[in-house]
This record gives C-alpha cells, sequence and structure tokens, in this order.
C-alpha cells in the first residue's frame, strides 16, 4: 500500500538489512514519542515561523519518501532515499530540539491581524 512506500524507502536506503530494518523501525517508534521531543511552551506553529517552515520541509521529505520507494532500488533513487532519511531523523533528533531552544515566538501572527 502508498502509506507503508516511506518506511520502504527508509528499510532500502541503507544497504545493512539489520540497520536498514532498525532505522525502518526507528521512524515508527520515533513518532510515537513526538510529545515527548518537541518541549517547546508554545505547540502551535502559527506562532512559530521557523518550525512552521521546517515542517513544510519535513512534509516534503515525507513525500519525496514515498515517491523514491515507488520507484526500484537503482542509483540515484538509493542517493535520494539516503538524503530524505538522513533529514527525517534529523528533523526529529537535531531540528526539532535545536528550535525549543532558540525560536523566538511570534505573538502577533499574519493571521490574527484585522485588515482595515
Amino acid at each position: 500500500e502508498w502509506y507503508f512506500l516511506p518506511f520502504y524507502a527508509i528499510l532500502r536506503s541503507v544497504p545493512d538489512k539489520l540497520i536498514g530494518v532498525l532505522l525502518m523501525f526507528g521512524a515508527v517508534f520515533i513518532l510515537f514519542v513526538l510529545p515527548w521531543l518537541d518541549k517547546h511552551p508554545v505547540k502551535s506553529a502559527t506562532f512559530r515561523p521557523v518550525y512552521k517552515q521546517f515542517f513544510w520541509l519535513f512534509l516534503l521529505d515525507c513525500f519525496i519518501l514515498g515517491w523514491v520507494g515507488s520507484n526500484p532500488p537503482t542509483g540515484h533513487y538509493i542517493y535520494i532515499g539516503r538524503v530524505a532519511t538522513i533529514f527525517y531523523f534529523a528533523f526529529f533528533v537535531l531540528i526539532l530540539p535545536l528550535l525549543t531552544k532558540f525560536e523566538k515566538v511570534q505573538l502577533d501572527s499574519k493571521e490574527n491581524r484585522k485588515v482595515d
């Protein structure tokens, strides 16, 4: 099914079978621990513009992983899958903690402004 394709791409992006399986299950497991990874006091992306940009990059990365998973494991698809896999895990392990530590909250969002 199509919803397994990103995880299949993660599985195929590593030449070692055991590490590929561990990464595939780790990709699912990291989604379960996500509430404990993002410790920012403001959870809404409306007031976190940098987080919003990284979220859209993460979503694009998931689509790229799905596309790579639907193609045969040859040449450039393997390379693209590896880069997308690295970004997938970097988003949770590096980017979210750094955003929690350094991102400033934007109190006046564009959605809340009244247009006269």
